[in-house]
Formats: C-alpha cells, structure tokens, sequence
C-alpha cells in the first residue's frame, strides 16, 4: 500500500467508445489486447511489483464527446527490474525499462538482452495475430484415404487439379 512519499510509475491508455451496429459501445483499448499489458507482463517477470492494492485500473466515464475508457497500471516506484546477461547482473528502474523497451535502437544495438527478446517477441505475436485475422480458414476435403487441402484464394483451375486428386 501507498505511504506518503512512496512512488509509483504510472501507464495509461485512452480511447473514446464506438457504439457498434448492435448498439453495443466498443472501444480500442481493450485491456486483453493493450499494448501496455504486454509492457506490464514482462515487467513483472523482469522482478517489477505492481502497487498494491490497485495496480490496475479500468474505467469508463462519460464526457462530453462520449464515453471514455481509461484503462491505468501502477509500478511500485520502489521495485526493479533484475537482468543477467554475458554482461554480468543489472538492476534498473521501471522508467529505464520501458525506454529500453520502446527504443527499436535500443533493442537493435542489445539484441542479446532479454529486454531486446521481450519487445522482439511481443511484435511477432502482434504480427501473427494480425495475419491470422485476415486469413479465412481452407476447407479440407476427404475421399477414402485421399484428402486436399483448399485454400479459400486458390484460383478456380486450381482448384479443379486439387479435386481431380480425389478421384
């Protein structure tokens, strides 16, 4: 629990709601998805401590251009992040560890810091959600033992050589 003259680094995310076709309000900030979970995620694995109680925060407020969700977290100003490298063993604050891992130059010239894996990481899970999105799912076709794989793109005459597969 917060005393006075505690710190505590703060992290926040806004977004104004869209109100979808079936009037329900969406808003793109959905802390499931949020950039800044991700953030906190490997900061607390890296040793940092969230305050608590109410390290987290997720509110809706109405204003006058609609309803806002702010979604909020809190680091113990107190606690560090601990990293072992070739190096050797490194203490930092929270503030240092988010530059790091918001710096692509950074990460780029320590690629062998676990910083550097993290934010590597986060953007190849964000890259393969994002194509996984825009796919649509093949269809797959049996016939005995024999079966074909159509991807829903394939061209129609390709489509045609695969099934002739099946007979």
């Amino acid at each position: 629990m917060l005393k006075p003259g505690d710190s505590y680094h703060y992290l926040t995310e806004t977004s104004f709601g869209e109100t979808d076709p079936n009037g329900r309000v969406r808003y793109g900030n959905n802390p499931l998805n949020a950039s800044n979970t991700r953030l906190i995620a490997h900061a607390l694995t890296s040793g940092f401590r969230l305050v608590e109680p109410g390290g987290f925060r997720d509110t809706v407020e109405q204003t006058e251009k609609g309803p806002l969700r702010k979604v909020e977290w809190f680091i113990d100003g107190a606690s560090k992040g601990l990293f072992v490298t070739a190096e050797g063993r490194e203490e930092i604050d929270f503030a240092e560890f988010q530059r790091r891992y918001h710096s692509e130059q950074w990460c780029l010239e320590h690629c062998h810091h676990p910083i550097a894996f993290m934010r590597w990481g986060d953007r190849h899970h964000s890259e393969l959600r994002d194509r996984i999105r825009s796919l649509t799912p093949a269809a797959i076709l049996r016939r005995g033992r024999k079966m074909v794989t159509i991807p829903a793109d394939l061209p129609s005459d390709k489509k045609t050589q695969l099934l002739s597969y099946l007979k």
